[in-house]
């Protein structure tokens, strides 16, 4: 089970684990990435906290159903121009994120801006259906004109599918 918490830690590597203390209440998934061997710790906190070597984001949108379970994670992270910010903010928040959590198998997006991390932005979708993004549905979601226009303006972009592990 997740909830909503407003910050976001997470770490990648070969061999990564959950810091010992991370606070009361906050939530901690493991995943791996499905085109390499590289793992992700991705840990959902009330705190601004910074274990070392994990970078740290602030929510600030969250769509969908936050009780989900979702098996995979899909992520993208971008720097966009300082004159657009508050366009892009506005296009996630207005249209791009409410389109896709009505696609069957994307049951929640959320957008973070980076407290010590690079890109600056972080979007992470659950999804309980890994193709959700090229079925029919999710097609007519992503292409609009808001959307092309937006995504042309991305830099340093990285996009990455995270499967995630069984709790133990």
């Amino acid at each position: 089970m997740t909830f909503k918490q407003p910050y976001l830690c997470m770490m990648r590597g070969d061999a990564v684990t959950a810091p010992a203390a991370i606070g009361a209440g906050a939530f901690v998934r493991g995943t791996v990435n499905v085109d390499s061997s590289e793992q992700l710790i991705w840990i959902e906190t009330a705190e601004a906290i910074a274990p070392e070597g994990f970078e740290t984001f602030r929510l600030a949108r969250d769509v969908g159903d936050s009780l989900a379970a979702p098996s995979w994670i899909y992520m993208v992270q971008t720097d966009i121009p300082d004159d657009i910010v508050d366009e892009y903010t506005q296009w996630y928040d207005v249209e791009h994120l409410p389109r896709l959590v009505t696609v069957p198998g994307i049951l929640r997006a959320r957008r973070y801006e980076a407290v010590n991390a690079q890109p600056r932005y972080l979007t992470a979708y659950d999804l309980s259906d890994v193709n959700a993004f090229e079925s029919p549905a999710g097609l007519i979601a992503r292409k609009t004109p808001w959307t092309e226009r937006m995504r042309s303006k991305f830099m340093n972009a990285r996009r990455s599918t995270w499967k995630i592990k069984p709790a133990h």
